[in-house]
């Protein structure tokens, strides 16, 4: 336990750079002088995780004048050299371009084989095309939703009698997207708020209904009865097949493997053909996308490697979302190993409870 750390590591999640590093050279101006310390103590490894937990934060920051002024302290304190700089920023910035690159590709072949794409804004045109689109299409119908961000309100009503119509019949549905058709949907149709037409909750509950989720069906239709203080409709066995895909990911071994590979020094980097995935840039709120977009990378592995080099920084709400995730992981037997995490991410970790649940392995450097 080391209370000035974990103070830091609060002040850091929270944005409050200036309060973290003082509370961390506050903490090394008290520090006993390190010839009444024997190397290996408690104490001597206190001191140098505060030492290494205030160059983490210059590196996350890109303090680098900072940085190496801290570095020579720590070589006449220390009387050993200090670790080396390393720009997070400029990681994390060739992570996310590199990421999105291959992504875009990714979508790219994804899309190639859907029937149908979904517009941005979805009204009755979109229906028309939708409609013709399968019409040509075989026996299995592929559409891709990950493009919607708002159905007209034109096109609900049509939409819920075709998700019904598709519930009803014996099709076999693909979806792309599903996580997003269901956020629109959700948003459209906000608890308590009886001035929302009703046929955007009952669009809602063909949705689920349709995607075969009696689970969230009912607590929809629950929040539905008290909304609008009537019924809430039953659940009723679709007949319909719908499965949901996820976009192929990026064949290995992957420019951003490579770009961690060298970034991060980590001596349990997964090889190209472990189950890999890797958290980027400055993670706030529950950042559900980022939960999705582990479970598509990591779906073919039961021994999941999370790679943390390009990960700045993370709020409580981010973190703790991520303590649910790897509890769930950890529920079905696979433990979780997130790699190359620097101090202040590591020790933030440790804060929320995410090691008991995980591995946790700190950068060398």
């Amino acid at each position: 336990h080391d209370g000035a750390l974990e103070e830091a590591v609060i002040r850091f999640a929270h944005g409050d750079d200036t309060g973290a590093e003082a509370i961390l050279l506050q903490a090394l101006a008290s520090e006993s002088a390190p010839a009444t310390e024997a190397e290996g103590s408690p104490a001597a490894e206190r001191d140098d995780s505060r030492w290494r937990a205030l160059f983490d934060l210059y590196r996350a920051t890109g303090d680098a004048a900072k940085f190496a002024a801290a570095r020579m302290r720590y070589a006449h304190r220390m009387r050993r050299m200090g670790p080396d700089w390393v720009s997070f920023e400029e990681l994390a910035r060739s992570v996310k371009a590199v990421a999105a690159s291959e992504e875009a590709g990714a979508v790219s072949e994804a899309t190639a084989h859907a029937d149908w794409v979904s517009p941005t804004h979805l009204g009755r045109e979109g229906l028309v095309e939708l409609t013709r689109a399968l019409s040509k299409a075989g026996s299995v119908w592929t559409l891709d939703w990950r493009a919607l961000n708002t159905i007209g309100a034109d096109a609900a009503a049509p939409l819920r009698v075709l998700f019904t119509h598709w519930a009803d019949s014996p099709v076999q549905l693909r979806f792309m997207g599903s996580a997003q058709l269901l956020a629109v949907l959700s948003e459209a149709a906000p608890n308590n708020d009886r001035s929302t037409e009703d046929v955007w909750w009952q669009l809602h509950l063909a949705a689920l209904r349709m995607m075969h989720l009696p689970d969230d069906f009912e607590l929809v239709a629950l929040n539905y009865c008290i909304t609008y203080e009537v019924s809430p409709p039953s659940w009723q066995d679709p007949r319909g097949e719908c499965a949901s895909l996820a976009a192929p990911p990026a064949s290995r071994p992957s420019s951003v493997w490579s770009l961690l590979s060298v970034g991060g020094d980590s001596e349990s980097f997964p090889s190209t053909d472990s189950g890999f995935a890797a958290l980027a840039g400055d993670l706030r709120g529950e950042s559900l996308s980022s939960w999705e977009r582990l479970d598509n990378d990591l779906r073919h592995t039961s021994a999941p490697v999370i790679s943390c080099a390009a990960l700045l920084r993370m709020d409580l709400a981010a973190a703790g979302a991520l303590l649910s995730w790897v509890r769930t992981r950890d529920a079905n037997g696979e433990r979780v190993q997130f790699v190359d995490a620097h101090r202040l991410i590591a020790a933030l970790f440790t804060l929320v409870g995410i090691t008991d649940h995980a591995t946790v392995a700190v950068r060398k450097n």
